[in-house]
């Protein structure tokens, strides 16, 4: 199988930092001639990077030859680059330097006080005030049972102020320091939901990003979750399903749900593991060495006998949808949950002066030639997650606030199905604001925070409407 080693689908590009230009030399006698327009003969007129270079280098030793005050030289080379990176239009290209490059691993991969989100926030240069989610952070998807969860975030939101002060202003990695502080203190977050603006408190904790977790379902089903690719994926979800197909495994459910992507190579190796030489994907690049069709090995893995129920929903994305359209589109999976987040674009990613760049050199196509690019991938199956209104936001607040969920756990420590029904009964009530389930998954969420790491389940299938759904299907075929 062919392998792409320098790309990387960099889905949560949250910091911005330049492009290192340095200046030629040129002798200032060139000057007139610079101010006059005409062009130095020893410059191709028809380079137009040599052209604008050398414009560049002769304004800039104006301004040295001319400015009053002393010049931070590293200011202004870092603005040249942002500029670089500006006139590209293209929100996924930049360069980080190193010392953002270490905050933006630990935000993303790490382990730290924080809220357990994935976020990202559009560079300054490209804010529209006419548009909220180009100015302020956006939540682009939050690990399971983080802090972040727990308090009702959800991929989509929009954050306006971090502890009463607003981020319009803010760089990315300034937003990502303010949401970080030490375990079990709170942060409030101003959330814009549609419509609707409301406060909430979220109590950061230590977060540990996954990436693989397992766990066994009813009837020999191995649950695999993937919660972001990385160079280490593939070899630890290849270890779990050789561990699960020494078990006799009868039937796969593979969840991408709020997978955000990562190393592109990591998914071609997946879907080897489970496809029998099949179209991966289709790589389309400006230049003919970077477009590509990447095809999985003769050999699968997984038997091809062994049936696939593949979870996504609208933070599955990049690397993910990669995964999602070749299983789908070759028949090997059935997807269930709902149409995935829409991003086909992917970035190389090489060291350069102190951290690296990344630029967009290709986008990729689906094995049937989808351009899944804004669009995103739909499901076979939909399952409509319980979510909470516009409208029903305030009733939201109100019933976290009034701390009667942790009240009832308190007094009824035990989880079962006959604490459920009399928390329904007893404490919701009839006719309550908001749907069963909201009220049910609030519970059910606190009974696991107060769980261990060994008692808490992985796989919750009967409080998880979609991976209940995937059972079902798994055991009828429909």
């Amino acid at each position: 199988m062919k392998k792409i080693v320098n790309y990387t689908v960099l889905v949560l590009l949250v910091l911005f930092i330049g492009f290192p230009l340095l200046a030629t030399g040129i002798d200032e006698r060139l000057i007139p001639a610079f101010l006059s327009g005409t062009s130095s003969a020893t410059v191709n007129s028809k380079d137009e990077i040599a052209q604008n270079m050398q414009r560049l280098e002769l304004l800039y030793r104006l301004v040295e030859r001319d400015f009053l005050f002393d010049i931070d030289h590293k200011a202004v080379y870092e603005s040249m680059a942002k500029g670089l990176f500006t006139g590209l239009d293209d929100e996924y290209s930049a360069y980080i330097i190193s010392k953002e490059a270490a905050d933006f691993s630990e935000d993303t991969t790490g382990v730290y006080g924080g809220i357990g989100a994935y976020i990202s926030k559009n560079y300054l240069e490209y804010r529209d005030f006419s548009n909220p989610s180009t100015y302020m952070v956006n939540i682009n998807s939050v690990f399971p049972n983080s802090p972040a969860e727990v308090a009702g975030l959800r991929s989509g939101d929009l954050i306006s102020h971090i502890d009463g002060e607003a981020v319009d202003d803010w760089q990315a990695d300034e937003a990502s320091k303010a949401l970080k502080g030490p375990p079990d203190a709170p942060v409030v977050l101003t959330v814009i939901r549609g419509n609707s603006t409301f406060d909430l408190k979220v109590i950061r904790k230590i977060v540990s990003v996954p990436t693989v977790s397992v766990d066994w379902l009813p009837k020999d089903i191995f649950y695999l979750r993937i919660t972001q690719f990385t160079t280490k994926t593939a070899e630890q979800v290849r270890t779990e399903l050789q561990k699960a197909l020494s078990k006799e495994m009868k039937g796969l459910v593979l969840d991408l749900r709020e997978n955000p992507g990562g190393i592109v190579e990591a998914t071609l190796s997946i879907a080897d593991m489970l496809l029998d030489e099949k179209v991966v994907v289709h790589v389309k690049g400006k230049q003919k060495p970077n477009s590509h069709t990447y095809y999985s090995s003769l050999k699968t893995l997984v038997p091809l006998d062994i049936p696939i129920a593949l979870l996504v929903n609208k933070g599955s994305a990049s690397s993910s949808e990669i995964l999602a359209g070749a299983l789908k589109d070759n028949g090997r999976a059935t997807l269930i949950g709902s149409t995935t987040f829409g991003k086909g674009l992917i970035q190389i990613v090489s060291p350069f002066g102190d951290g690296y760049y990344t630029v967009t050199t290709s986008q990729y196509q689906t094995p049937n030639g989808s351009d899944i690019h804004k669009v995103g991938i739909p499901v076979d199956i939909e399952v409509h997650e319980p979510h909470i209104g516009e409208d029903e936001i305030d009733s939201y607040s109100e019933f976290i606030g009034s701390k009667k969920v942790e009240s009832f756990v308190e007094e009824h420590p035990e989880f079962s199905d006959e604490n459920v029904q009399l928390f329904l009964d007893t404490v919701v009530g009839e006719n309550p604001p908001l749907e069963a389930d909201v009220y049910t998954l609030l519970l059910r969420r606190e009974y696991l925070a107060n769980m261990s790491s060994d008692e808490r389940p992985i796989a919750d299938y009967k409080y998880d409407k979609v991976l209940k759904r995937a059972l079902e299907f798994l055991d009828t075929g429909m």
